[in-house]
């Protein structure tokens, strides 16, 4: 399950993630993103990651298009989650693209939101 939480700017949106994402949540999510770059030209994220089982095999190929067509307009990427893969998954994004992605462990979520609201 994928619900969206609270922001301040409009250009900046939070998820939490829990359990398994459908094809439903992620095309939701996604025509929101894509909705937010129109508008805006460059969006920020935070995403939450808690217990995650993991993602609908339609979904993947939806998310892997959606990365390719909107990158570099994903401005910052803080993912926030206590996960060694999630930490291991946002150095090498960081360094292979050109968006400016950065995992914070759970505890640090607040510095994770001030780090993607900052200019």
């Amino acid at each position: 399950m994928i619900r969206k939480l609270s922001t301040s700017k409009e250009n900046i949106v939070e998820y939490e993630v829990d359990d398994k994402i459908t094809e439903e949540e992620n095309e939701q999510v996604l025509e929101e993103l894509k909705g937010l770059i129109n508008e805006y030209g460059q969006i920020r994220l935070l995403v939450r990651l808690n217990e995650m089982a993991g993602v609908e095999l339609s979904a993947i190929d939806k998310r892997v298009k959606f990365a390719k067509e909107h990158l570099s307009q994903i401005e910052k990427y803080a993912l926030v989650s206590d996960s060694n893969l999630a930490e291991y998954v946002s150095k090498v994004s960081d360094k292979m693209t050109n968006m400016d992605m950065r995992h914070f462990a759970k505890d640090e979520e607040e510095m994770a939101r001030s780090w993607v609201r900052d200019d």
